[in-house]
């Protein structure tokens, strides 16, 4: 069996564990401990737990249980004390208060039936900084995730996280033994690059014989990747991993325009697929969106994406690649 180890979080990750639940590989999702937006922002801050919303969606992700249970771990309160808090973080917390970290995450995998494992790139909750190029510095993931539209833009010149922890020594043996190591889809800055600040993890990955891929994103993000074509995205990650990768998957279907619309509201546009195969690089570009709009959870509080990839054909091209 293959293992294959994703590098991220989030409604990317998810929507890419969608579809490689469906082959026989063993998947491990490394996550970062820096989220503190919505529901995690509030359990985090009140409660001292690690962020649990993208351990929760990926877990999910890796759920083989009947689709009720499923659900019940993703019902999100849209009033009353608990609004905007999903079931499946609060358990989490309470699994974490009862048993500690490591062990309440796999009493939530036991049921949740998962077949692989959710790890926190650390086991301490960290903070997450952007330092712009015009010397502002913003100090935490969601407000780095979420600025405001209608202040003016200034590319992020760096990336810091704190406490300098080391990373989980479970995901650095799992990194070590993988087949593949997929980065994306999800927000470069916010979702990815922060596991890579752990300390180790890059390393980790630059040591590994495993094949490096990474699926960029389909539409830029205000205030992190404005401007960004697909080289961009290769070009950053590299930066911050201090290494190459080896696969590109990148989608070169342009949206509707009446999608691209809505997009525009929120300053994004689409990511050009501007890069081509080359010696030591292979890119696929190839149509990766999702026939369907997503409509975001009553009682979500937290800005969405309603465009996706489609699961099964970044799947498909993953077991292919491995």
């Amino acid at each position: 069996m293959k293992s294959i180890v994703i590098i991220g979080g989030g409604t990317g990750t998810f929507t890419l564990l969608s579809g490689l639940r469906k082959y026989p590989s063993n998947n491990t999702v490394i996550v970062s401990s820096a989220d503190d937006g919505g529901s995690t922002g509030v359990l985090r801050k009140e409660l001292g737990v690690m962020p649990p919303g993208d351990i929760r969606q990926c877990l999910v992700g890796l759920s083989y249980t009947q689709e009720e249970m499923k659900q019940l771990f993703n019902f999100r309160f849209n009033k009353g004390s608990l609004a905007g808090h999903s079931v499946g973080n609060i358990i989490l917390a309470a699994l974490e208060k009862i048993a500690g970290t490591e062990e309440g995450i796999n009493l939530a995998s036991k049921m949740l039936n998962v077949r692989g494992q959710v790890l926190p790139v650390t086991l301490e909750p960290t903070v997450l900084s952007a330092v712009l190029a015009n010397g502002r510095k913003i100090v935490g993931e969601h407000n780095i995730d979420e600025q405001n539209i209608k202040q003016q833009v200034a590319s992020i010149k760096g990336l810091q996280l704190k406490p300098n922890a080391p990373a989980n020594p479970k995901a650095l043996k799992a990194i070590e033994a993988a087949d593949a190591i997929i980065f994306g889809p999800g927000d470069l800055f916010t979702s990815t690059i922060p596991n890579l600040l752990a300390k180790g993890v890059a390393s980790a990955v630059n040591k590994s014989k495993a094949k490096k891929i990474l699926i960029t994103n389909i539409m830029t993000k205000f205030g992190q990747t404005d401007g960004f074509k697909v080289s961009d995205f290769v070009n950053v990650l590299q930066k911050y991993l201090g290494g190459k990768i080896n696969v590109v998957l990148a989608n070169n279907k342009k949206p509707r325009d009446d999608v691209l619309k809505k997009y525009a509201g929120e300053k994004a546009k689409f990511v050009e697929a501007n890069l081509k195969s080359g010696k030591n690089l292979q890119v696929i570009g190839q149509d990766l969106i999702s026939a369907d709009v997503v409509k975001k959870a009553s009682g979500d509080k937290l800005k969405r994406s309603f465009l996706r990839h489609d699961s099964n054909k970044l799947a498909k091209l993953i077991w292919e690649l491995v």
